[in-house]
């Protein structure tokens, strides 16, 4: 595969120039502004990087840990942080090795390193245990971390997980070569606005996607894929939610595999969602992850 654009091993992520970082990041910084409440920000050095860390709330109880999709920073999540911060402590990260303010210094060339560094970051915040949710890239990102640190989730909320229940799709598949280098730009945005539902682009969370993906260069591993064995041994409880305009992956058989193969989940089908579902549908996806929380 050479969709360089999203993954590639070798070498660390950066930005394509210092102009193109200092464009990216005065955006960056105007959406992470906007997250409503009080939010208490940390530089995180782990063995692969400096990773940057948001703390909203204070509430007592097993915190929330948020994983954005690939590309999209902890900014995606500004529909979300205000209404779970009211009830419990949350942290959003921004992943390693993508546009946003962590800072990729040692190549990631596995899966388990994804889970080192993050481990990491729980091990510095003081972390114990969390109530680890993850969109996309992030699900995945939260799959991985249950697999390889289980002791550290509380539960774990996949939420349109890239590559785990189901393959992604081959229209995605050859979508995602319009993010190439060197390409128009309206390639790269009808493609995103394709996978997002929105293909006007017109949410500022999409302007930051279309941003990053011009203005970085990532060198991260193809995520590993899901299979049967790997569900069948989380030892975790699984909130399972799927957008079933999902264009990333067939949405029915991605649902069919949670519920027949992951022990202990919850699998929800919402069928209005894109892949986008976090930002389109986020009173309904705050309320269920405080339940999911609550019950656990």
């Amino acid at each position: 595969m050479t969709w360089s654009t999203f993954f590639c091993v070798t070498g660390v992520g950066h930005f394509t120039s210092a102009q193109a970082q200092a464009s990216y990041l005065a955006l960056y910084d105007e959406l992470i502004a906007a997250i409503p409440g009080e939010r208490e920000t940390r530089d995180v050095s782990t063995t692969y990087g400096q990773v940057r860390v948001y703390r909203f709330g204070s509430a007592e109880g097993t915190p929330f840990v948020l994983l954005h999709g690939r590309g999209a920073t902890s900014a995606m999540w500004e529909p979300n942080i205000p209404a779970l911060a009211a009830e419990r402590t949350v942290y959003a990260i921004d992943s390693l090795g993508e546009p946003g303010r962590s800072i990729q210094t040692l190549p990631i060339a596995s899966s388990a390193d994804q889970a080192a560094w993050l481990t990491e970051v729980f091990d510095v915040l003081g972390i114990e245990k969390a109530h680890v949710a993850g969109l996309s890239g992030g699900g995945w990102l939260t799959f991985n971390l249950a697999l390889h640190s289980p002791s550290r989730i509380a539960t774990a909320t996949l939420i349109e997980p890239a590559n785990v229940l189901a393959h992604f799709s081959k229209k995605f598949l050859l979508g995602g070569f319009s993010l190439l280098p060197g390409l128009p730009q309206s390639f790269g945005d009808r493609f995103l606005g394709w996978v997002s539902g929105d293909p006007d682009m017109t949410q500022p969370i999409a302007r930051l996607l279309t941003t990053g993906m011009r203005a970085y260069r990532m060198h991260l591993p193809i995520p590993n894929y899901g299979t049967d064995d790997l569900l069948r041994s989380l030892q975790v409880p699984v909130l399972a939610l799927l957008g079933g305009r999902s264009v990333v992956h067939d949405p029915l058989e991605a649902a069919r595999r949670a519920q027949t193969l992951i022990p202990h989940n919850e699998t929800e089908l919402w069928p209005e969602a894109t892949h986008a579902l976090s930002g389109e549908f986020p009173d309904q996806l705050n309320a269920r992850l405080l339940n999911f929380a609550e019950r656990a």
